[in-house]
């Protein structure tokens, strides 16, 4: 009996230790198939688990005869289980690949010319990817405002109580300092710029790319604050077609629809926008504070790639609006003896742009690039008519070097910028600039860690000389998760009518003086940057910047004739001087996401006891916190910004406010629907203080900080096909 106990012991323990299998694999990241250290590996619903090594080699033993899962996991990767049926006929490890919790798109900026990876630039520049783009436009999609004012560090500023004109501030500075590109031609400026922002639909952007800071050597003047860079569309192998309707309860109505498709050698993209708009009185004060306008966008292009070495593309742009705004009953046609007052813009743009390149088998690039812009503008009101014509013509020849160490772009181009005025009065605004620039940059990778970026333009303008505009930025690579950025540089800006002030007096007098200087610039920007996981599924993003930026001769309003709504111009004798400070956090948890962005702004007049430069609030705060659930199509948002107190010319300081807003947006099937809500607090200048002051056929509106539109609701249903 004992002997037969012993035997079935031993038949036992020896099936049991046949039983028990090793199982090993090397963790690699999926992308860079680096190996994983430390790396957790555990048999599911056990504790037989271990870590990798430095080799991301790990091994486990004792495991049981059968079907086992295995979970993997990593700080900053996706869990992955997968199943095995032991025993295994293992000779070599087994390779296992993770996955990046936070699949971050590769970014390709084109705005630096080199097509570089965002990663790889020196120079500090912020994109808006396609998905955020499309968010936007699923919630406000009848213009791009909202969707700059709402990227760090840039503000919006209405600049006519009555047209609705905005302006858009990088780093405080007024909005004549910031260039606005589109696919980097310059066809958003002087006459044109209080209305591009609000004749810009977003349905065809693919990406939008904001440099702050001076931009000059690639793109001359203007270029003082940064440059704004929208990205449009290319056709694709996959067909694209979206039509997007928009109603707000304020009487705004948006139709807008896209489409793109390429086949064989050719390719298009098409955009067609209608905007409408009722003039609404918000606060009752008998003047709109939201005008009445009809819009029409119409915009095709054309790709053509003769091989896979020659591409050609030409793209034309329509936009004729009728934009009407003042007396309530004088809109509405019930005008009389008292209520006469009105402004009306009639606009009518056209561009075309062409751009063929050339690509040899070194990856070497030859571009020709020319644009030709048309902007009419017709101004009345019941006092006074200001119209003129704007024509912009730009051409550019460049040559893209692109080897190991080396990312070199040199090029020269040809501006003209003229406007002519319509019947002058007295002092007749027509100016005619024509500017050749040489330039070349290169993004010089020393190091695996250390990026230059040095560059340098020489522009010279037939009517105001030559400017030589030296720029370098540098990038270090602490390590994978840290980086800094370094720039300084040079810009210009010169001479024209069209500021802030000449469009709130609407350009009733505006004096402009022969002799004024050019304004010049210096500035730099530093920056760090810093992402990690901190645990499973939890991401940190972290950017933290400085900036300062000196402009002397600047052309301001004279203070006592802006009093009369006379704009006198005259250069300052002293410097606008802005520095300051930007904060941005950005932490993901699973579909959650906290955006926080802080900025501290000391803008300076020195020409002015150093008082504050008038409406850039010293403290603003962004945060935005996002949910989104991929595979239900759920999308939802909340938004708060925060506007401390600004100065305004007298020098007196204005009440800060916060702006509240919401969003949801569910996808069924090729259908969207969004719902928008705005200005929760109904936040409005005219609850601080009566902005119309003056003759009421003839008022005079305060400077503008704070809406005037107050609450706004808004319902979008979109198609995708």
């Amino acid at each position: 009996m004992r002997k037969t106990i012993l035997i079935l012991f031993l038949i036992n323990a020896f099936g049991t230790i046949q039983a028990q299998n090793t199982f090993k694999a090397i963790l690699k990241d999926e992308d860079t198939k680096e190996p994983l250290m430390f790396a957790n590996v555990v048999v599911e619903d056990t504790k037989n688990g271990a870590s990798s090594d430095t080799t991301g080699f790990v091994e486990l033993q004792n495991i049981p005869n059968g079907k086992q899962t295995i979970v993997f996991s990593y700080v900053g990767y996706r869990t992955k289980e997968k199943s095995f049926t032991f025993p295994l006929n293992q000779k070599a490890p087994l390779i296992i690949y993770l996955e990046k919790a936070e699949e971050l798109k590769t970014v390709i900026v084109h705005s630096t010319r080199t097509n570089n990876r965002i990663e790889e630039i020196p120079t500090r520049i912020e994109v808006l990817g396609n998905e955020e783009v499309v968010e936007e436009t699923g919630i406000n999609p009848g213009n791009i405002s909202k969707l700059l004012g709402e990227t760090s560090g840039i503000q919006v500023q209405h600049t006519s109580a009555i047209s609705g004109n905005v302006s858009f501030r990088i780093q405080g500075l007024p909005g004549k300092y910031t260039q606005l590109l589109q696919d980097g031609f310059p066809v958003y400026s002087g006459f044109s710029s209080g209305l591009s922002l609000l004749q810009i639909p977003p349905l065809d952007l693919q990406q939008v790319e904001i440099v702050k800071g001076s931009a000059s050597t690639l793109y001359g003047a203007d270029a003082i604050a940064g440059i704004v860079n929208l990205i449009t569309k290319k056709p694709t192998d996959k067909p694209e077609f979206s039509v997007l309707v928009n109603q707000t309860h304020k009487g705004g109505r948006d139709f807008s629809s896209f489409y793109t498709a390429k086949k064989d050698k050719f390719g298009i993209t098409m955009l067609a926008s209608i905007n409408t708009q009722n003039a609404i009185d918000v606060s009752g004060n008998s003047f709109t504070d939201i005008p009445k306008y009809n819009r029409a966008v119409f915009s095709p292009k054309i790709f053509y790639d003769f091989n896979k070495n020659n591409h050609l593309y030409v793209g034309l742009s329509s936009v004729i609006e009728d934009r009407i705004g003042g007396d309530i009953k004088a809109i509405n046609d019930d005008a009389d003896s008292l209520h006469s007052f009105f402004e009306q813009n009639k606009t009518k743009r056209f561009n075309t742009n062409l751009k063929y390149e050339n690509i040899n088998q070194k990856g070497n690039v030859f571009t020709i690039k020319a644009s030709y812009g048309n902007f009419d503008r017709k101004m009345k009101t019941n006092t006074n008519i200001f119209s003129g014509v704007q024509n912009n013509i730009f051409s550019e020849l460049s040559y893209f070097i692109n080897s190991e160490k080396h990312k070199l772009v040199s090029g020269v181009n040809f501006y003209s910028d003229d406007f002519q005025q319509y019947q002058p009065d007295i002092f007749s605004l027509s100016y005619s600039y024509q500017t050749i620039g040489v330039f070349s940059q290169d993004n010089w990778k020393l190091t695996d860690d250390l990026s230059l970026e040095p560059g340098i333009r020489y522009d010279y303008n037939i009517q105001n000389g030559g400017f030589f505009l030296p720029r370098l930025a540098l990038m270090y690579i602490f390590s994978k998760k840290f980086f800094t950025r370094l720039s300084s540089g040079m810009g210009y800006k010169l001479p024209t009518p069209f500021t802030d002030e000449a469009e709130r007096t609407r350009y009733q007098m505006v004096i402009m003086p022969t002799n004024l200087k050019v304004e010049k610039s210096t500035g730099a920007n530093l920056d760090f940057n810093f992402k990690t996981p901190i645990f499973d599924e939890l991401f940190l993003s972290f950017n933290q910047a400085f900036f300062i930026t000196n402009i002397t001769n600047p052309i301001i309003a004279n203070t006592d004739s802006l009093q009369n709504q006379i704009v006198s111009y005259e250069n300052a004798q002293g410097t606008i001087l802005s520095k300051g400070l930007n904060t941005n956090i950005r932490l993901s948890l699973d579909e959650l996401v906290l955006y926080i962005d802080y900025t501290y702004l000391d803008a300076q007049k020195t020409y002015d006891n150093n008082n504050q430069l008038e409406l850039t609030p010293q403290n603003r705060l962004t945060t935005t916190l996002a949910y989104e659930d991929e595979e239900e199509g759920w999308k939802a948002g909340l938004e708060a910004f925060y506007f401390g107190n600004q100065y305004l010319e007298n020098g007196n300081k204005t009440p800060d406010y916060w702006l509240l807003g919401a969003s949801v947006q569910k996808r069924f099937g090729h259908f969207t629907i969004a719902l928008n809500i705005e200005n929760i607090l109904d936040i409005r200048q005219t609850r601080y203080e009566n902005i119309v002051s003056g003759s009421i056929n003839n008022p005079i509106f305060s400077e503008l900080y704070a809406p005037l539109d107050g609450i706004v609701g808004n319902i979008v249903l979109k198609f995708d096909l």
